[in-house]
Protein backbone atom coordinates (compact mmCIF):
# COMPACT_ATOMS: atom_id res chain seq x y z
CA UNK A 1 0.00 0.00 0.00
CA UNK A 2 2.59 2.56 -0.90
CA UNK A 3 1.27 6.08 -1.16
CA UNK A 4 0.21 6.97 -5.43
CA UNK A 5 2.88 9.67 -6.73
CA UNK A 6 2.04 12.99 -7.49
CA UNK A 7 3.50 15.10 -10.05
CA UNK A 8 7.05 15.18 -8.88
CA UNK A 9 8.32 14.33 -6.11
CA UNK A 10 5.53 15.90 -3.60
CA UNK A 11 4.50 12.89 -2.19
CA UNK A 12 3.97 11.85 1.50
CA UNK A 13 5.58 8.76 1.95
CA UNK A 14 2.39 6.92 3.76
CA UNK A 15 4.19 3.61 3.42
CA UNK A 16 7.48 4.84 5.65
CA UNK A 17 4.57 5.96 8.70
CA UNK A 18 3.41 2.10 8.36
CA UNK A 19 6.89 0.80 9.09
CA UNK A 20 7.36 3.57 11.67
CA UNK A 21 4.31 3.00 13.59
CA UNK A 22 5.54 -1.15 14.61
CA UNK A 23 9.38 0.10 14.80
CA UNK A 24 8.41 2.54 17.60
CA UNK A 25 5.58 0.75 19.06
CA UNK A 26 8.45 -2.29 19.21
CA UNK A 27 10.47 0.07 20.79
CA UNK A 28 8.47 1.55 23.35
CA UNK A 29 7.64 -1.96 24.42
CA UNK A 30 10.95 -3.26 24.74
CA UNK A 31 11.88 0.07 26.95
CA UNK A 32 9.07 0.07 28.91
CA UNK A 33 9.56 -3.75 29.60
CA UNK A 34 13.57 -2.73 30.74
CA UNK A 35 12.60 0.29 32.58
CA UNK A 36 9.52 0.13 34.32
CA UNK A 37 6.73 -2.22 36.16
CA UNK A 38 5.16 -4.73 34.14
CA UNK A 39 1.86 -3.47 34.39
CA UNK A 40 3.45 -0.28 32.65
CA UNK A 41 5.05 -2.02 29.70
CA UNK A 42 1.80 -4.21 29.11
CA UNK A 43 0.30 -0.93 28.61
CA UNK A 44 2.22 0.37 26.09
CA UNK A 45 1.85 -2.49 24.35
CA UNK A 46 -1.47 -3.00 24.81
CA UNK A 47 -1.51 0.61 23.52
CA UNK A 48 0.76 0.66 19.79
CA UNK A 49 -1.02 -2.01 19.21
CA UNK A 50 -4.69 -0.65 19.41
CA UNK A 51 -3.24 2.35 17.87
CA UNK A 52 -1.92 0.73 14.78
CA UNK A 53 -5.03 -1.53 14.70
CA UNK A 54 -7.35 1.62 14.45
CA UNK A 55 -4.90 3.20 12.16
CA UNK A 56 -4.33 0.97 9.36
CA UNK A 57 -8.73 0.18 9.39
CA UNK A 58 -8.73 4.39 9.03
CA UNK A 59 -6.29 4.14 6.06
CA UNK A 60 -7.79 1.00 4.23
CA UNK A 61 -11.16 3.22 4.90
CA UNK A 62 -9.44 6.17 3.16
CA UNK A 63 -7.93 4.72 0.72
CA UNK A 64 -11.34 3.05 -1.02
CA UNK A 65 -13.21 6.49 -0.16
CA UNK A 66 -10.54 8.56 -1.50
CA UNK A 67 -9.47 6.23 -4.49
CA UNK A 68 -12.67 5.24 -5.97
CA UNK A 69 -14.15 2.22 -4.83
CA UNK A 70 -16.93 4.43 -2.73
CA UNK A 71 -16.79 7.39 -5.13
CA UNK A 72 -16.79 6.07 -8.53
CA UNK A 73 -19.85 4.14 -8.26
CA UNK A 74 -21.31 7.71 -8.83
CA UNK A 75 -23.05 8.17 -5.10
CA UNK A 76 -20.76 10.64 -3.79
CA UNK A 77 -23.18 11.24 -0.91
CA UNK A 78 -23.84 7.72 0.13
CA UNK A 79 -20.13 7.26 0.08
CA UNK A 80 -19.62 10.12 2.48
CA UNK A 81 -22.51 8.82 4.34
CA UNK A 82 -21.06 5.25 4.61
CA UNK A 83 -17.65 6.50 5.15
CA UNK A 84 -18.72 8.77 7.92
CA UNK A 85 -21.13 5.70 9.47
CA UNK A 86 -17.46 3.35 9.48
CA UNK A 87 -15.30 6.39 10.84
CA UNK A 88 -17.86 6.76 14.24
CA UNK A 89 -18.29 3.46 14.66
CA UNK A 90 -14.96 2.22 14.71
CA UNK A 91 -14.31 5.77 16.96
CA UNK A 92 -16.66 4.63 19.27
CA UNK A 93 -15.67 1.18 19.38
CA UNK A 94 -12.49 2.12 20.03
CA UNK A 95 -13.60 4.12 23.20
CA UNK A 96 -15.04 1.53 24.50
CA UNK A 97 -12.32 -0.84 24.08
CA UNK A 98 -10.11 2.03 26.05
CA UNK A 99 -12.76 2.61 29.10
CA UNK A 100 -12.91 -1.33 29.50
CA UNK A 101 -9.26 -1.22 30.19
CA UNK A 102 -9.16 1.41 31.92
CA UNK A 103 -12.15 1.21 34.28
CA UNK A 104 -10.75 -3.00 35.08
CA UNK A 105 -7.53 -1.85 35.56
CA UNK A 106 -6.31 -4.06 33.00
CA UNK A 107 -3.97 -1.30 31.49
CA UNK A 108 -2.05 2.01 33.66
CA UNK A 109 -3.24 5.13 31.45
CA UNK A 110 0.10 6.33 31.35
CA UNK A 111 1.70 3.30 29.44
CA UNK A 112 -1.39 3.36 27.34
CA UNK A 113 -1.19 6.81 26.36
CA UNK A 114 2.35 6.15 25.64
CA UNK A 115 1.55 3.21 23.27
CA UNK A 116 -1.08 5.18 21.92
CA UNK A 117 1.00 8.21 20.88
CA UNK A 118 2.79 5.37 18.13
CA UNK A 119 0.95 6.84 15.37
CA UNK A 120 1.79 10.14 16.16
CA UNK A 121 4.79 10.20 16.84
CA UNK A 122 5.56 8.14 13.49
CA UNK A 123 3.92 10.84 11.38
CA UNK A 124 5.84 13.87 13.27
CA UNK A 125 9.17 12.44 12.24
CA UNK A 126 7.71 11.30 8.71
CA UNK A 127 6.63 14.83 8.17
CA UNK A 128 9.56 16.51 9.70
CA UNK A 129 11.80 14.05 7.06
CA UNK A 130 9.60 15.46 4.22
CA UNK A 131 9.69 19.24 4.98
CA UNK A 132 13.35 18.58 5.68
CA UNK A 133 14.04 16.72 2.40
CA UNK A 134 11.34 19.64 0.48
CA UNK A 135 13.38 22.94 2.24
CA UNK A 136 17.07 22.01 1.79
CA UNK A 137 15.77 20.28 -1.97
CA UNK A 138 14.18 23.93 -2.61
CA UNK A 139 16.79 25.76 -1.21
CA UNK A 140 19.95 24.11 -3.45
CA UNK A 141 17.47 24.95 -6.77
Amino acid sequence: MKSVPAKGQNEFPIHRVDILNWIIAIFFSVLAWMYYPGMIAKSVLIGGLVANISYLYLKKDLKDFLQGKLLHSGKVKTAKIKFYLKYYARLTALALILYILVSRHIVHPLGLLMGLSVVVISIGITMASVVKKFYFTAKEA
